[in-house]
């Protein structure tokens, strides 16, 4: 069985909405990548984030389909967990701190996925776009915005400073 914490991140003051996201706190239960990646699928956030090294805050960050180098909804959200003043994840050292009910990170613009922005004349155009497969990231309703790459739908396109409401975590388990 391996335990795992769920973050509500970005969320409304009084603890609701936010994105969910998934901590494994001891990497160590699953060290092999395929292992992670599997997990991460099963449990089926947006993202889910393993750390390696609570102390120095080392970090390891999977979608249910891809391993990221980098995403700022994971980084704050486990920022705000450990309460340490870096991460460090494969694409570099995040920098991190909680002032009062809020969560900082600080990382660099380049970490940040290429994205491709197309604009839509009607929201039929939208619709009629194909949904990514399952596990691939959002896919919400008709005439909304998803992203088309299979990339997380969180992450920052630009130098990454966030804040976040965030509660205390629920203890889930997970076979």
């Amino acid at each position: 069985m391996t335990d795992y914490d769920v973050l509500r991140v970005f969320c409304a003051p009084n603890g609701g909405y936010g994105n969910e996201l998934g901590v494994v706190r001891d990497g160590s239960a699953l060290p092999d990548p395929d292992e992670r990646q599997a997990f991460a699928a099963e449990l089926g956030f947006s993202e889910t984030v393993f750390v390696d090294d609570p102390e120095r805050g080392v970090v390891d960050i999977y979608t249910p389909s891809a391993r990221l180098p980098f995403a700022g909804h994971p980084c704050v959200g486990t920022a705000w967990l450990l309460d340490v003043p870096e991460l460090v994840t494969r694409a570099g050292v995040v920098g991190a701190r909680l002032d009062g009910e809020f969560s900082w990170i600080e990382a660099r613009a380049e970490w940040a996925p290429p994205r491709t922005l197309r604009r839509y004349a009607t929201a039929a155009e939208v619709d009629d776009l194909a949904v990514p497969p399952p596990g691939s990231g959002c896919t919400p309703g008709p005439g909304r915005t998803r992203p088309r790459d299979g990339s997380a739908p969180a992450g920052f396109p630009a130098a990454a400073t966030a804040s976040t409401r965030t509660r205390r975590p629920a203890r889930r388990h997970c076979c």
